[in-house]
């Protein structure tokens, strides 16, 4: 990037020099592993996506994505599987490793940002992602139905789960064959 825009301080600074980073552009950032805080702010500015794909994180080692952060700054982001660094598509399993690699981010960069959640995890493979397709995402009032049904009775436990627990383990499974039907725009497609 240095070489081919000399005089940018960021990637994204070197997209926005041509016009191609946000405002009336749509833009997804991958991996923003190590993006300054300006390249950020520019990022919350012209409404750019980050999609955070953490099993790229973990594959590739070039660093952890500190997507908490992101979240924190009222950014754009979603989530992402990455098959050309990743093993998966299932978003099980990237919303388990965006919590794991949080965690890593946590323990090995910055121990004031507090690790992903569940519930943020859940937030970047629905609502947050779907952000950039429209209202979509969300079981909210004027969004697309679009949604996943989930069966987990074939999973036994000792005890009674609440809906979070159940949730919470099926993610951490990240198997898809717990997927009973698909719907997009209130087509069923499974």
């Amino acid at each position: 990037m240095k070489e081919l825009c000399p005089g940018v301080n960021s990637y994204g600074e070197s997209y926005d020099r041509y016009g191609l980073f946000g405002t009336d552009c749509p833009v997804v950032m991958a991996h923003c592993v190590h993006s300054s805080e300006e390249e950020i702010e520019l990022m919350k500015k012209q409404n750019v996506f980050a999609a955070h794909c953490p099993e790229s994180n973990a594959n590739l080692s070039s660093g952890v994505a500190p997507v908490k952060l992101y979240l924190k700054k009222g950014m754009k982001a979603g989530l992402g599987s990455d098959i050309a660094a990743g093993s998966s598509l299932s978003l099980f399993k990237a919303m388990a490793m965006a919590v794991q690699c949080s965690k890593l981010r946590w323990r090995l960069y910055d121990q004031s940002e507090e690790p992903l959640t569940m519930e943020e995890a859940f937030y970047l493979a629905t609502k947050g992602g779907g952000e950039f397709f429209g209202r979509a995402g969300s079981f909210e009032a004027g969004y697309e139905f679009d949604a996943v049904v989930l069966d987990d009775a074939s999973i036994r436990s000792p005890y009674e789960l609440s809906v979070k627990q159940r949730l919470e383990r099926l993610m951490y499974l990240a198997e898809n064959r717990h997927i009973s039907a698909k719907f997009v725009s209130g087509r069923r497609i499974l």
